[in-house]
């Protein structure tokens, strides 16, 4: 794998993107776990955090950055977007 920023911010964003695809076009939310809506956006984060570790292990660190960005990016845009309860 190349060691560049932008392919890191486009892996880290693949799995958030997913996890927004399947919460706004189908019911897999309602079904697994209607008291948790953001439970499926946690996985997806979980992803890439473990993804993360892989490519710092293979010495990627660009790559790791970029996951990163997006990762915390794809976390501040849920929460400026969504109405969070505590």
């Amino acid at each position: 794998m190349k060691n560049n920023l932008w392919i890191g911010v486009g892996i880290g964003a693949a799995f958030p993107a997913l996890a927004h695809v399947l919460v706004l076009f189908t019911d897999l939310e309602l079904h697994f776990l209607p008291q948790k809506p953001m439970a499926i956006y946690t996985l997806a984060v979980l992803v890439n955090l473990v993804l993360l570790r892989f490519v710092y292990r293979a010495g990627n660190d660009h790559t790791g950055k970029g996951i990163l960005v997006s990762t915390f990016l794809a976390m501040l845009l849920y929460l400026l977007t969504h109405k969070v309860t505590v």
